[in-house]
């Protein structure tokens, strides 16, 4: 299993819209799996952080194979991947994959 921590700077005065966005998607969960089931992703978390008067999307995504998981996610049909990718181009500035330092987990022992 492969993962990715992504740092995105949020466009200035975005935040009540990225909320929403991430609203939605929690709102639209069983399509939010569904996608993750074709990307082979198992875990995908967002998280909110402000640096001065920055605000940053800090995306963390764990795969079977993340370069898959981006080919399937660039080319889906699925509305709600639409809907996030359109969000992610209307909110979104800029990004750092951040350096990954530790990766373990406990998935096969449960």
């Amino acid at each position: 299993m492969k993962t990715i921590c992504i740092k995105t700077k949020l466009k200035e005065d975005t935040i009540d819209e990225v909320r929403q966005w991430f609203q939605t998607l929690n709102d639209r969960r069983d399509e939010v799996r569904e996608s993750m089931q074709n990307e082979g992703v198992i875990v995908e978390s967002a998280f909110l952080d402000k640096q001065g008067d920055d605000y940053f999307l800090i995306y963390y995504m764990r795969a079977d194979d993340v370069k898959h998981a981006y080919d399937v996610f660039n080319k889906s049909t699925l509305a709600i991947d639409h809907y996030h990718k359109d969000c992610w181009k209307k909110y979104c500035e800029g990004r750092v994959v951040l350096e990954e330092l530790l990766a373990l987990d406990r998935i096969k022992s449960i």
